[in-house]
């Protein structure tokens, strides 16, 4: 723990971007969604989801890069998200228009590449029960609305962008509230004090 604590600050950022992105969902979903066509609409949530998904690539593999040069056990779980978010958000820019349909898959594999890397993530810190347990429970309910997505694919475009919005917000305060932790955790060690954690 004192070791990832090095990096909290990846976390803090993915955390805040994900916040940030379900408050342009949500204004997308209901502002662009009456005002401009569908077609525009499409194009625009296509282009944020695919610079959302790509950015966030591209912040792990920075990190995962920190993590390697500091010998840090989890580099090659955060190097593993880092090419999916990068091919899958390539994708997703690359396609520019999206049906309803293709908007709640692509969120579906989103949610589960999220899911499955809270969860190897919790695995990774299960000498840590409390930290381990919240990862787990989240890693959890990602999997489950990543499926959910996937099973919903003929969902509205409008519905697909509000749920994948407060999952976005459930993501984000999740990843916040761990990035806090550990940066409460690191101070003291700067400090050369002890720090329970």
């Amino acid at each position: 723990m004192k070791e990832l604590g090095l990096f909290w600050w990846a976390f803090a950022v993915r955390g805040g971007g994900a916040v940030l992105f379900s408050g342009i969902l949500f204004y997308s979903g209901s502002l662009f969604g009456t005002i401009f066509f569908d077609p525009i609409m499409l194009v625009f949530l296509a282009l944020i989801l695919g610079f959302y998904i790509l950015s966030n690539g591209i912040l792990l593999g920075v990190a995962s890069g920190y993590a390697a040069e500091h010998r840090v056990g989890i580099w090659r779980l955060l190097m593993a998200e880092c090419i999916f978010n990068i091919a899958l958000g390539a994708y997703v820019g690359l396609v520019l228009l999206l049906s309803s349909e293709s908007l709640a898959w692509l969120a579906g594999l989103h949610a589960l590449g999220a899911g499955c890397f809270l969860a190897a993530l919790a695995w990774k810190l299960r000498a840590n029960k409390t930290y381990a347990g919240i990862l787990a429970s989240a890693g959890l309910i990602s999997v489950c609305c990543g499926t959910a997505f996937l099973l919903h694919r003929a969902a509205s475009t409008r519905s697909a962008t509000h749920w994948l919005g407060v999952f976005e917000l459930f993501y984000g305060a999740i990843v916040f509230m761990f990035a806090e932790g550990l940066h409460r955790h690191h101070v003291p060690v700067l400090r050369g004090e002890s720090a329970d954690f």
